[in-house]
């Protein structure tokens, strides 16, 4: 093995470990909102699998009817998304819509936070 293959597996490795880091922290809102619309079937390991068929269906229907109307990409795969969470909750369209409410206004919390998580230690620091 060459140096510049061992440099390319280790980025692979590197993106790889990027990408279950980011599906991990994508899925704490949903994990969160689920605790308060599903309550008793609220599981990280749903979080997790609804998160990752969301971003897979979301993106290839995104991806392919974008290309030719890309507000019916985006309007289908939002659809998608709910039936996933209906799928994934066993819940009502209703509850899977709010559900998703709730878990984009949880990402908004949360990110808010933590900016100002971010800029306090910046002052602190700095």
């Amino acid at each position: 093995m060459s140096i510049d293959s061992i440099g390319n597996i280790s980025q692979i490795i590197a993106a790889l470990i990027a990408l279950m880091v980011l599906w991990i922290v994508a899925s704490i809102p949903l994990y969160f909102a689920s605790k308060v619309i599903v309550h008793d079937r609220s599981e990280f390991s749903r979080a997790l699998a609804a998160t990752l068929a969301a971003a897979v269906v979301f993106v290839l229907f995104s991806i392919l009817l974008g290309l030719l109307i890309p507000v019916l990409g985006t309007l289908i795969g939002f659809i998608l998304i709910l039936l996933i969470l209906m799928t994934i909750y066993q819940i009502g369209l209703i509850r899977s819509f709010i559900l998703a409410i709730m878990t984009f206004i949880v990402f908004l919390v949360l990110s808010v936070l933590l900016a100002l998580l971010g800029l306090a230690i910046h002052v602190i620091l700095y």
